[in-house]
C-alpha cells in the first residue's frame, strides 16, 4: 500500500499524471511511486522502471534515459525477448481495436498508421506476418518523426538480416522508444536550474547547491546535441543532409529551443533558423550574429556545427536570465548547407545572409535530379525571395561561431578552448607525373623513367616544403594516388595524385606553391617524367578580427585558461560572413582531433567552457559599445 502524501511531489498518483514532470520531483518518488509513474514506459514491462528506479537520483534527463536502457540490456535474454514480444504489431489488429497501450496507440497514430488505406493495412498485415515468421517476435520501429512509407521501407530492409542481428535492432529501437518517452514526461525546469545548477542529487531542505556555469551549460548542451543527432536518414548514424525531411525536423527543434529560450523566431528563404533577442539597453540599432550549420556530412559526428547554434541558443537565454545590459540584439542563426555534400554547392545560406548568394547555384541538382530551387519549396521556403535572406552591413556589429577544433592541438596542449586568428585559404590541384612504362625485368634501374619514384619524390618534397612554413601554419596534403597501368611486373608509366595547400596567410600559401611547383620541375627533369600541375581550387585566407580575438583572450584569462590562438584549417561558415562583418570563432577540444567521423567527441565540461567563453565574449562587447556611447 502507498502510504505518502503523493500531493507532496504535485502528482496524484490516484489519476492518471498530468506530464511533463520536473525531473527533481522524480527523484524524490518513492519505488513504488516511480514504478506507478514510469512502469509503463517500457511496453507492459514495469521491472525496466523497477531496476532503473535504483539508479537515482539522476543527474540529468539523459542519466535517467540511460538508465532505462541499461536496465533494459543487462537483462538476462529470455527477458529481453519477453520484452520485445509485448510490443503490438505496427498497424496491426490490435492496434487497430485499440488493444494496445495508450502510448503505443498514440506515437502509431502520430505516424498516421490509424489512417491507412485498405491497401496499405494489407502491405503492413502481410509483413508483419512474414516478419514474425522469420524472427519469432514482432517488427519494432520507434516510429516518432517518421511516415508511413519510411516504416514500410524500414520493414521491408529490415526482413533480410539475419535473426541475431535483428534481435539487437529489436532492442536498439526499444532504446530509442524508451528515450522519446522520458523526453516526453520528465523536464528540468528552469527554476532548478537557477537554483541548483541542475543537480538533483542534494535535495536538503531551504540549501541549494552551486554548480560551475559551465559544467550546467556542457550538460544541457550534450542534451540538446543528443536530441539533435536523432534526426538522421540512416539508423544508428548521424546523416543530415541540407533540406532534407531530417533537416526539417532538426530546424524545427531548434526553433522550439530558441522559443523556450525566449528568443523570437524567424526562418529566411534559405531555410536558416533565426532567434532573436533584443537590445536590453539603448543602442545604435545593430545586431551581433552568432551560429553554426545543422547538416551534417554522411556517416557525420555530433558535434560538428550543431553545437555552434546549441551554444549561441543558451549564451542567449544566460545573458536574458541574467538581465545583461546588451546595447545591441543578438541573432543566433543556424544555417544549412555548409558540408556541401546533397548539392554541389557550399554554403549557401550563410552566404544568403551575407548578400553573397550566387543565384546560379539554386538550379544545382543532387543526385536525384532535385534542384536546390525545388528543395527549397518543399521545405517551406521561397527561393524567388532569398535575397530578403542578406544584412545590411551597417546593421551588423560582428559575427560569432563556436566550434569543435576538428584537429588535435587543444588536445595536445591540454586547454578547452581555443581562439582563432583565421581560417586558411585553400588551393587544390590534380598532378600528373608521366614517366616510361616498361617490363619490371628487362628495363636496368639506371634507365628508367619510373613515374612512381618521381611521385614518391615530390611527395617527400611537398613534405618538407609543409615542414618549413609552421610559422604561417602551412600545411600541404597529397591525398589521392593513382599508378598506372597498376601492374606488378610493369614499371610505373603515370601517376596522378592529389595536392591540397593551406597556411594561415595567402602569401605564405602560394609561396609554397611556387616552391612545390619548383621542386615538380626539377625532379621531372632528373627523372625524365613529364610533370604537369593543374589548379581547381582556390579559396582566400579569412583573418578573423583581431579586435574580437583580443576580447576572447581577456575572457579566457580571467577563466584562468591560457588564451591559445591557432589557425582553422578547416572551413566554416565564417568565410562566407566575413564579407559582411567582423567574425571571431572559439575552437574547443576535441577527443584526438577526430571530425566528420561517428567517433567525434568534445566534453560536456569542454562545451560548458566554451559557451561561458562565449557569454563573457558578448558581455566585453557589449562594455565596450556601452563605453562608446
Amino acid at each position: 500500500m502507498l502510504n505518502r502524501n503523493r500531493s507532496e511531489y504535485g502528482i496524484d498518483m490516484r489519476e492518471s499524471p498530468a506530464f511533463p514532470v520536473s525531473l527533481s520531483r522524480v527523484d524524490e518518488l518513492t519505488a513504488e511511486d516511480f514504478i506507478t509513474l514510469f512502469g509503463d514506459i517500457a511496453e507492459h514491462s514495469p521491472w525496466v522502471a523497477e531496476a532503473a528506479a535504483a539508479s537515482r537520483p539522476f543527474e540529468d534527463i539523459p542519466a535517467m534515459i540511460a538508465a532505462f536502457e541499461a536496465a533494459m540490456r543487462g537483462a538476462p535474454h529470455d527477458r529481453q525477448l519477453e520484452l520485445i514480444r509485448a510490443h503490438p504489431d505496427l498497424a496491426g489488429k490490435a492496434a487497430l481495436a485499440g488493444e494496445v497501450a495508450q502510448e503505443s496507440k498514440r506515437e502509431q497514430a502520430g505516424a498516421g498508421l490509424d489512417t491507412l488505406s485498405p491497401e496499405e493495412f494489407a502491405a503492413f498485415e502481410r509483413l508483419n506476418g512474414a516478419y514474425k515468421d522469420r524472427f519469432g517476435f514482432p517488427f519494432i520501429l520507434a516510429v516518432k518523426g517518421a511516415t508511413k512509407h519510411q516504416i514500410l521501407s524500414s520493414f521491408e530492409a529490415r526482413l533480410t538480416n539475419e535473426s541475431e542481428t535483428e534481435f539487437s535492432t529489436a532492442l536498439a529501437q526499444i532504446a530509442r522508444i524508451l528515450r522519446f518517452r522520458i523526453e516526453e514526461r520528465v523536464v528540468v525546469e528552469r527554476r532548478d536550474l537557477l537554483q541548483t545548477g541542475g543537480k538533483s542529487g542534494d535535495k536538503s531542505v531551504g540549501q541549494s547547491v552551486e554548480e560551475p556555469v559551465c559544467s550546467r551549460l556542457g550538460r544541457r548542451a550534450q542534451s540538446m546535441i543528443e536530441a539533435l543527432s536523432r534526426h538522421s536518414t540512416e539508423e544508428g548514424k548521424v546523416t543530415r543532409l541540407y533540406l532534407s525531411q531530417e533537416h526539417r525536423a532538426a530546424a524545427d527543434d531548434v526553433a522550439s529551443w530558441m522559443r523556450q529560450a525566449g528568443l523570437d523566431v524567424s526562418e529566411d528563404n534559405l531555410g536558416t533558423v533565426r532567434g532573436y533577442l533584443a537590445p536590453s539597453v539603448p543602442g545604435d540599432g545593430r545586431v551581433l550574429l552568432i551560429g553554426s550549420h545543422i547538416d551534417t556530412v554522411r556517416d557525420a559526428g555530433k558535434y560538428d556545427g550543431n553545437l555552434g547554434v546549441i551554444a549561441g541558443i543558451l549564451a542567449a537565454e544566460e545573458l536574458a536570465a541574467g538581465g545583461a545590459q546588451l546595447p545591441f540584439g543578438i541573432e543566433v542563426l543556424a544555417f544549412g548547407d555548409e558540408e556541401g555534400v546533397r548539392f554541389p554547392t557550399t554554403l549557401l545560406s550563410s552566404s544568403a545572409a551575407a548578400g553573397n548568394l550566387d543565384w546560379r547555384a539554386l538550379q544545382a541538382t543532387d543526385g536525384d535530379g532535385i534542384t536546390v530551387r525545388e528543395a527549397l519549396k518543399r521545405f517551406g521556403c521561397d527561393p524567388d525571395k532569398a535575397a530578403s535572406a542578406a544584412y545590411e552591413a551597417e546593421n551588423v556589429l560582428g559575427y560569432l561561431e563556436v566550434h569543435i577544433e576538428q584537429g588535435p592541438v587543444l588536445e595536445a596542449e591540454g586547454l578547452p578552448v581555443g581562439i582563432v586568428t583565421a581560417i586558411a585559404g585553400a588551393s587544390r590541384f590534380r598532378i600528373s607525373l608521366r614517366g616510361e612504362a616498361g617490363h619490371a625485368g628487362t628495363v636496368p634501374m639506371s634507365l628508367r623513367h619510373d613515374a612512381l619514384t618521381a611521385a614518391s619524390e615530390l611527395v617527400l618534397a611537398i613534405e618538407k616544403i609543409g615542414q618549413a612554413g609552421s610559422r604561417n601554419h602551412l600545411v600541404a596534403t597529397v591525398g589521392e594516388l593513382t599508378v598506372l597501368p597498376g601492374a606488378v611486373n610493369v614499371i610505373p608509366g603515370e601517376v596522378r595524385m592529389s595536392l591540397d595547400v593551406r597556411a594561415s596567410s595567402d602569401a605564405a600559401r602560394l609561396e609554397a606553391v611556387e616552391a612545390i611547383r619548383g621542386a615538380a620541375r626539377t625532379i621531372g627533369a632528373k627523372r625524365g617524367c613529364v610533370v604537369g600541375i593543374e589548379r581547381f581550387h582556390d579559396a582566400d585566407t579569412v583573418p578573423c578580427s583581431e579586435a574580437i580575438q583580443n576580447s576572447m583572450a581577456h575572457v579566457i584569462s580571467n577563466m584562468g585558461i591560457r588564451p591559445r590562438r591557432l589557425m582553422s584549417g578547416a572551413g566554416h561558415d565564417g568565410q562566407a560572413m566575413a564579407r559582411l562583418c567582423d567574425i571571431g570563432m572559439i575552437f574547443v577540444r576535441c577527443r584526438a582531433g577526430i571530425s566528420h567521423n561517428p567517433l567525434e567527441h568534445a566534453t560536456s565540461d569542454d562545451m560548458g567552457t566554451a559557451i561561458e567563453a562565449l557569454i563573457g565574449t558578448i558581455e566585453e562587447l557589449a562594455q565596450q559599445e556601452r563605453n562608446v556611447r
